[in-house]
């Protein structure tokens, strides 16, 4: 077998473990309440179905799945997709939550678990996009491709707020400081999702860049 299908094993493993570790779990007995609101921890559950079932294709040759889910467009959405969960944590949220003094709702879990989520299977995916992954044919469409991955996000969070139901147990109805509308106003907020997305593009143009260059 291939290291492509071989890591995927590997990455899987890791993020399944940051998830049950994050989700606190093993310390309560029960999944944090609202945990699947926020976008950390449906990226990481993407990652690993997207990893078991890479590594399930290859192992029992399933070779039209295993196309599928290994052809450059696939791989480079779940890699920006993973990749975003890093950067916004780490340059936005936690700068926010400095800058206010108090958590914010997704800050709970084990330390462990905080940084495979965040930062560990992020790296790693990287890692395997840039060593093994197939990247002959990445355009500028595949860069717009894999935005309907943040969209459908945005759409999910929205509905979700219109409930009026609090996430779990905190009293936000909204995951993210930056998609609080009624918090920031209308102007400011919608400018906001105009600059992430934006944002989410160029990154998708830096890995596609990328991809083109060690093709």
């Amino acid at each position: 077998m291939s290291p492509f299908p071989l890591s995927a094993l590997v990455v899987a493993l890791v993020s399944g473990a940051g998830l049950l570790i994050h989700s606190t779990v093993l310390r309560t007995g029960a999944v944090r309440a609202g945990m699947f609101c926020f976008y950390t921890n449906l990226s990481n559950l993407l990652v690993l179905l997207y990893e078991l079932s890479l590594f399930t294709a290859r192992l029992l040759g399933a070779g039209a799945v295993y196309a599928l889910l290994a052809a450059p467009d696939t791989v480079l959405a779940v890699t920006a997709c993973i990749w975003v969960t890093h950067l916004i944590y780490h340059f936005v949220l936690v700068p926010y939550t400095r800058r206010n003094g108090t958590p914010f709702a997704d800050s709970g879990g084990e330390r462990v678990g905080n940084a495979l989520v965040h930062y560990v299977t992020p790296l790693l995916v990287l890692l395997q996009w840039l060593l093994w992954a197939d990247k002959f044919g990445l355009n500028v469409w595949s860069a717009v491709k894999w935005l309907v991955i943040p969209l459908a996000y945005f759409v999910f969070a929205m509905l979700r707020a219109r409930t009026g139901k609090p996430i779990g147990h905190t009293k936000l109805l909204y995951p993210y400081p930056f998609l609080d509308r009624p918090g920031l106003g209308a102007k400011k907020f919608w400018l906001g999702v105009v600059e992430l997305l934006l944002g989410f593009f160029v990154l998708g143009l830096i890995l596609v860049a990328v991809g083109r260059w060690l093709g």
